[in-house]
């Protein structure tokens, strides 16, 4: 099932647990522990990295986070950890990008709570999403690019099929990714729909890391990068889908009914739109998890699903169709018919 993958939320949750696992993966162990299944417990101390009592503590805490066992003087890792390394890459990325944003929560918490604006000018978060950089294709733009593009592409990877599981792409033949940032949303339905071939519009430097992200996929020869602002540019009108996915979140309220006046304009009689992203959520219902601190930061972007109906009502669609979706979080899927 699309859904395998959130068994990593059980070992990305707790703040503890997850940042002792990003060192045991850093340092070797979960490596050598997947591919030998056995291992002594004296020759995993062998590292430099790690003196006797550090390697102590850390084995423990995997103990009692059930990431790994002890059978005599031998470690293993548990079935259950091990079945879901079958999404380390996923997991691996939540890790990092939360270790690398836990510092706004905890020192910036009451700039977070009291200040969208004041948040943002201080947060790292913030620094590592700038868009301004993605304008002039250079060398250290598109580095600086690619290392948020990583934590976005892992999450469409593994979004992208739950969203098709969902919503019937093979009716479409042409699809407009707008926002499609690395590509990886489109490859995923392209995967699914042979018939299907794609644009990514998105903003220079974006498109140039998505090109290389992609070339060596199969489906890259049916999917096309156009550099361009979905904003100020005009849509091309020889799609009979538009698709945003975790990308009008990212925008005001003031900038949204807009695109979907563009968007209506540039498809044919007939043709759709899809909107999937995180739609706005209670606490209460999904608790804050350490793994996904770098999306749950944005919280204040997410909107409630009758917002996205209005608007696209106001812009001429019609038969618009609401699906929620849980994931790790609830996700709206919107489509509409021009």
């Amino acid at each position: 099932m699309s859904t395998e993958y959130l068994s990593v939320m059980e070992f990305s949750s707790d703040a503890l647990a997850s940042r002792m696992l990003n060192h045991a993966f850093r340092v070797g162990w979960i490596d050598r522990l997947l591919r030998e299944q056995h291992v002594q417990r004296s020759a995993l101390q062998e590292t430099d990295q790690l003196d006797e009592k550090g390697a102590e503590y850390l084995l423990s805490i995997l103990q009692q986070y059930r990431i790994c066992s002890m059978n005599g003087g031998e470690v293993s890792l548990t079935d259950r950890f091990r079945d879901c390394c079958r999404f380390r890459d996923l997991l691996q990325v939540k890790l990092d990008f939360a270790e690398l944003v836990v510092g706004d929560f905890i020192e910036r918490l009451p700039e977070l709570l009291r200040s969208e604006s004041e948040f943002q000018q201080q947060a790292r978060l913030f620094r590592m999403f700038d868009y301004g950089r993605c304008l002039e294709v250079t060398p250290e733009n598109c580095l600086h690019a690619s290392r948020w593009m990583r934590l976005t592409t892992m999450l469409s990877r593994y979004e992208g099929p739950a969203c098709c599981d969902y919503y019937d792409f093979g009716k479409h033949r042409q699809m407009l990714d707008l926002g499609g940032n690395s590509g990886e949303f489109a490859v995923q339905i392209c995967r699914r729909c042979p018939q299907l071939r794609a644009v990514v519009m998105d903003l220079p430097v974006v498109c140039h890391v998505g090109r290389q992200h992609l070339r060596s996929e199969p489906e890259s020869q049916r999917i096309e990068f156009m550099a361009g602002n979905m904003h100020t540019e005009p849509l091309p009108a020889d799609s009979d889908l538009i698709t945003w996915k975790s990308v009008l979140q990212d925008w005001p309220d003031a900038a949204v009914p807009g695109l979907f006046r563009k968007a209506w304009k540039a498809l044919p009689e007939g043709g759709s739109v899809v909107i999937f992203e995180r739609q706005k959520w209670d606490a209460r219902d999904a608790p804050l998890s350490y793994g996904d601190l770098p999306t749950s930061l944005f919280f204040r972007s997410y909107r409630d699903p009758a917002v996205y109906q209005c608007w696209l009502q106001e812009a001429g669609f019609r038969q618009v169709q609401l699906q929620t979706i849980s994931l790790e979080v609830p996700f709206l899927l919107l489509s509409a018919i021009r």
